[in-house]
């Protein structure tokens, strides 16, 4: 019977042992294991001690000891050296790239406060108006003290989110110029404070009689109450304080104007008020547009007496606040127009 050659039995017994390679895939060698257990070893012992520190803890919170609650707070990382002390942690320096960021927060301020107070203010006035137009003496007297106070809280509250708009935004504007910020936090919550500090130091006139958005308020509440008179200057709504001008000097402010509710082309009163973007001038609705669209496409001079500004139909945007006190005047002078005629009617009997 023949026999088999050694390289025949060689080549048979590589095909039924399989190579070193290929265990060494399937089953990792012990010593490979060795290995991993040397460079495992740490977090092998780490992760008894931060369980012994727990455990620790949690026996001392069940005893009641109030250390453990006091306690500096601690991330944990896999890596020892990378555990972060909270408490020690500090602001790290700013530097130009953050500038855009401290931009976007700004920008973020800025529309939320006008989102929030812009709806505040409208309604506001409006309440105002109407508690105008309908109630009378000291019920109109009290009332109107109240939406007022409210009003004054708005501005308060729109200022100090303002504070931190424009903090942000000086804070920008120095990394901007290459300057790096030490201590953001800390800076910032400087810069928002002493701009909140100085407002508060200022008197009423000053912090309210200054702002369009109060000027307004109370215009609208003297329009209603005191139809086709001059509005007063707004100091005459705002009592007069320690650092404030002198009443002497006050009479060298410029008065209010009087606000006609009555439209200058149609000589009624205003029905869907359109105002001039450029002199302020309003008009009804209808009125306006048909004056312009007879004349030539660069516009028109405007209609209203003594103004000579030119008109165009892009010029122009509704204004509901002014239609509304419109409304509220006109019903107003009615009655007084009413009660004028009962009293002379009682006279002739």
């Amino acid at each position: 019977m023949p026999v088999a050659s050694s390289s025949r039995r060689k080549s048979a017994r590589s095909r039924r042992e399989p190579s070193s390679d290929r265990i060494e895939e399937d089953y990792p060698s012990q010593h490979a294991g060795n290995n991993d257990d040397v460079e495992g070893g740490d977090d092998e012992e780490e992760q008894p001690r931060r369980k012994v520190k727990k455990e620790k803890k949690a026996r001392k919170r069940a005893q009641g000891d109030s250390e453990a609650d006091n306690d500096p707070p601690v991330v944990e990382d896999d890596d020892e050296d990378n555990r972060i002390d909270i408490e020690n942690f500090h602001d790290q320096p700013l530097d130009k790239k953050e500038g855009t960021k401290l931009s976007g927060i700004a920008q973020d301020w800025e529309m939320i406060r006008k989102q929030i107070h812009q709806g505040s203010f409208a309604l506001a006035k409006d309440v105002a108006t109407s508690l105008a137009d309908v109630l009378e003496g000291d019920n109109a007297n009290q009332a109107l003290s109240e939406v007022d106070d409210i009003m004054k809280t708005l501005i308060d509250i729109d200022h100090e989110m303002q504070s931190h708009e424009k903090a942000l935004s000086w804070m920008h504007q120095q990394l901007m110029r290459g300057e790096p910020v030490e201590g953001a936090v800390e800076l910032y919550e400087k810069e928002v404070k002493k701009r909140i500090d100085e407002f508060s130091d200022r008197t009423s006139r000053k912090k309210y009689g200054l702002n369009d958005q109060y000027v307004q308020f109370k215009q609208g509440i003297f329009e209603v109450q005191n139809p086709g008179e001059n509005i007063p200057p707004i100091n005459d709504f705002i009592p007069r304080e320690e650092g404030d001008e002198s009443d002497d000097e006050d009479d060298l402010e410029i008065g209010g104007v009087t606000q006609d509710f009555k439209c200058p082309i149609t000589l009624t009163m205003l029905v869907n008020p359109l105002k001039s973007s450029t002199c302020g001038h309003a008009f009804s609705g209808d009125a306006i547009r048909e004056y312009i669209n007879k004349g030539p496409p660069s516009g028109k001079s405007c209609p209203a007496a003594g103004c000579s500004q030119k008109l165009t139909i892009a010029m122009l945007v509704a204004d509901s606040s002014l239609e509304k006190r419109a409304k509220l005047a006109a019903r107003r002078a009615q009655r007084d127009e009413d009660d004028s005629d009962v009293d002379d009617d009682e006279v002739i009997e």
